[in-house]
């Protein structure tokens, strides 16, 4: 008598659960692929800077005008400054995502660009080595890249520059201005980007308000900076800081100006919080204060 063969039961559930498993990773290896953005416009040279370093160059479709692309880098279309981003010129480019600082705006062309569906990110200006570091992180996992290349060139430069900051027997007092002919100077403050600048490199700001604000005369002798930092896209309007002295005479009889102590800052180091120019500049500022101590 012949009997049916027995049916090899986990045989064949074990090769059905297989092939569910396999096409569930197939799955999800194909949506983590689209989630990675191919269509990146970024605003803020700070932020640009972060995208090139962890290898998003290839998805940068456009940036805004506070940005200064490496001179080996392909033309790319300008869609406005990042404070003040024009919805029609951003959604002519087609991004997918759009990432700045937390000052991009206005926020209606935000709202509009979410509506369209565009992703929005928005990274803090970064006021510190620590949040520099948490941007690069957040900017990793938005981009889709790796970022411990990035991460570890960063976090030595801030061991750097924190060896340095102890080894100056004291910290300067430092003064970072914008100056206009006839309408005195402008004084960065705490929460600006001079002010986390002059902290990274050592120095102490000699002003405590909070963001800019006009300086009398009289508290320009009062302040009594050591040294005095603009902008280098004033450095020949300023005459790399001795027209400063003609401008403002009182500057004289500060520390600062009886050695004509000035120092031109990259002013793309001071867009959108620190960024890897500020590491940069930072090192250069801390190199002369330390000579001069």
């Amino acid at each position: 008598m012949n009997f049916p063969k027995p049916c090899n039961w986990r045989w064949k559930w074990k090769r059905s659960l297989s092939r569910l498993f396999g096409a569930s990773a197939l799955m999800l290896v194909s949506s983590v692929a689209l989630a990675v953005p191919e269509r990146v416009i970024s605003a803020g040279h700070s932020i640009t800077e972060l995208v090139l370093a962890l290898g998003g160059g290839d998805s940068l479709i456009a940036v805004d005008s506070s940005t200064r692309l490496p001179a080996d880098f392909r033309a790319l279309p300008v869609v406005g400054y990042y404070r003040h981003l024009p919805a029609e010129g951003l959604l002519a480019q087609n991004p997918q995502l759009l990432v700045g600082g937390n000052h991009m705006g206005p926020a209606n062309t935000l709202t509009l660009l979410e509506n369209s569906g565009v992703e929005i990110v928005q990274l803090p200006e970064a006021e510190s080595g620590e949040q520099l570091l948490e941007n690069i992180q957040r900017l990793g996992e938005v981009l889709g890249k790796p970022i411990e290349a990035v991460k570890q060139s960063v976090e030595e430069q801030l061991a750097s520059l924190a060896r340095a900051r102890a080894a100056l027997s004291q910290p300067p007092r430092i003064l970072f201005v914008r100056a206009q002919s006839g309408r005195g100077l402008k004084a960065a403050g705490v929460g600006t980007s001079p002010d986390s600048l002059i902290r990274l490199a050592g120095g102490v700001n000699v002003v405590t308000f909070d963001g800019y604000k006009q300086l009398s005369d009289e508290a320009l002798v009062e302040l009594r900076p050591d040294w005095i930092l603009f902008s280098d896209d004033q450095a020949e309007q300023l005459r790399d800081g001795a027209e400063l002295l003609v401008w403002q005479p009182l500057l004289k009889l500060t520390p600062a100006g009886k050695r004509a102590a000035f120092f031109a800052v990259d002013g793309y180091a001071l867009l959108g919080g620190l960024g890897l120019a500020s590491l940069r500049e930072a090192k250069k500022l801390n190199d002369k204060i330390s000579v001069d101590r």
